[in-house]
């Protein structure tokens, strides 16, 4: 008796030992999963890494990112973005810092509208803007099928595009909202590039003074992120090409007079 509490103690501190060189910690529970397979990848300010991949038991799924992992020891000072696959059309982005153990539940059918998260601040926030995306594109997809329904009735298609108009107002005050209250959190920079359809809510042109905002705080609070770093050189590079465009039109504008 004496051995198994022993050996079951020396588990413990072993199992201990390990977890203390586990920077993030990615865990859930995908429902009708099965056994597929679920790819976690890195995403940087270059592109994508895969980092690791496993069959889902029974639709759990654990992956712990080791600090002594070269991909997570240099960038684990600040928030990192990871990205989850079951596969190229279905996947779901989240943000973790070192010391968070990140919990997800979703449906195998469509991670990114149906899943939950908890266990860090991005995540969480992140989340929020997701979920918010939904709301605004499940209603939309509905009133583009009946605008497309609707082709010879001009007064309804009218309508349709003035409820649209509104909503995608009210998604865009959201986003701004959101960036306001949270000028410290890199889930802004999340909130500024978001997209349906293809098309950006925000144009870096003409909103570049937003993302400017956003580059302030987080340099301050995180001045070694590569994320902030490849922001702050974005809104340079446009900045550049605004004020080249700008004097360009100055200088043909005077030789005209």
């Amino acid at each position: 008796m004496k051995k198994i509490v022993l050996l079951m103690i020396m588990a413990m501190i072993l199992a201990s030992c390990a977890d203390r060189n586990v920077s993030v910690k990615i865990a859930g529970d995908i429902h009708d999963g099965g056994n597929q397979m679920i790819r976690l990848a890195l995403i940087t300010s270059e592109g994508m890494e895969m980092i690791d991949s496993m069959n889902l038991q029974n639709g759990h799924f654990e992956f712990k990112l080791s600090s002594e992992n070269e991909q997570i020891k240099e960038r684990e000072n600040s928030p990192m973005m990871f990205q989850l696959f079951l596969s190229e059309e279905n996947s779901l982005s989240t943000m973790a810092k070192k010391g968070e153990r990140l919990k997800i539940t979703a449906d195998a059918q469509d991670l990114t509208r149906t899943y939950h998260i908890s266990g860090g601040e991005e995540a969480i926030l992140i989340h929020q803007l997701d979920s918010s995306l939904t709301a605004f594109v499940i209603p939309t997809e509905k009133l583009y099928e009946t605008y497309q329904k609707n082709g010879e009735n001009d007064s309804v298609r009218a309508e349709i595009e003035a409820k649209y108009v509104k909503m995608l107002q009210n998604h865009q005050q959201y986003l701004q909202d959101f960036i306001k209250s949270h000028p410290n959190n890199m889930a802004s920079y999340i909130a500024f590039f978001q997209s349906y359809n293809r098309r950006n809510f925000f144009d870096i042109y003409q909103d570049l003074d937003i993302l400017k905002q956003i580059n302030n705080s987080l340099s301050k609070v995180y001045p070694e992120s590569e994320y902030v770093k490849a922001m702050t050189n974005l809104a340079d590079m446009v900045e550049m090409r605004l004020n080249a465009a700008a004097k360009e039109y100055s200088e043909s504008v005077g030789d005209a007079r």
